[in-house]
C-alpha cells in the first residue's frame, strides 16, 4: 500500500482533487481527463480566503493568504464551492442540446446541478465565515478568563 499523499498543513491541490473526487483522470469516463486545472484549483481557494477577508468584523491580524489560512475544512468547503460555479460556468456555455437518431443528446446540460451543489457549499461557508470571524472578534475583545473550575478557563 503506498502512503498518503495529502497535506497534513494548508489544502493541497490534491487535497481538492481527493474531496471533489477529481484525482484521477481515467475515472472521469467521459472527458479522460481532470474536471478542474491547477490554475482554476488556486484561483477558487484564493476567491474562497478573499471572501474571508473581505467579510466583516476586520481583524488585522486575521487577514490570511492561501498559504497562511488555518482552517482547512473551511477552506475545502469555500474552494469546492468555487470549483463548482466556475465548471457551472462552464457547462451553461457549452450547453447545446441536439438530436440524434433515436433521441437527443444534452451531455453539457449540468450547470443546474452544480450550481445548486454550489449554493448548498457556499451557503455553508459562508455561514461559517460568519460565525467563526465572530467568535474569534469576541475572544479578542474579552480573552480567556480563568475561573477556577476544571481546567482552569472559561470563556465567555
Amino acid at each position: 500500500m503506498s502512503e498518503p499523499q495529502g497535506n497534513e498543513g494548508v489544502i493541497s491541490e490534491l487535497d481538492v482533487r481527493i474531496w471533489l473526487r477529481d484525482a484521477d483522470p481515467e475515472a472521469n469516463l467521459l472527458i479522460d481527463d481532470f474536471e478542474f486545472t491547477p490554475e482554476e484549483i488556486r484561483t477558487a481557494k484564493t476567491l474562497a480566503v478573499d471572501k474571508w477577508n473581505d467579510t466583516p468584523p476586520f481583524m488585522i491580524h486575521h487577514n490570511h493568504t492561501t498559504a497562511t489560512f488555518p482552517y482547512r475544512s473551511g477552506l475545502l468547503t469555500g474552494t469546492a464551492a468555487n470549483l463548482l460555479y466556475i465548471a457551472g460556468h462552464r457547462f451553461r456555455r457549452n450547453s447545446l442540446k441536439y438530436s440524434v437518431p433515436g433521441g437527443a443528446v444534452a451531455d453539457q446540460e449540468k450547470f443546474a446541478e452544480y450550481d445548486a451543489a454550489a449554493d448548498r457549499l457556499w451557503k455553508k461557508y459562508t455561514d461559517w465565515v460568519a460565525h467563526t470571524k465572530r467568535a474569534v472578534n469576541m475572544e479578542e475583545g474579552w480573552g480567556v478568563v480563568r475561573s477556577g473550575l476544571g481546567d482552569g478557563r472559561r470563556r465567555f
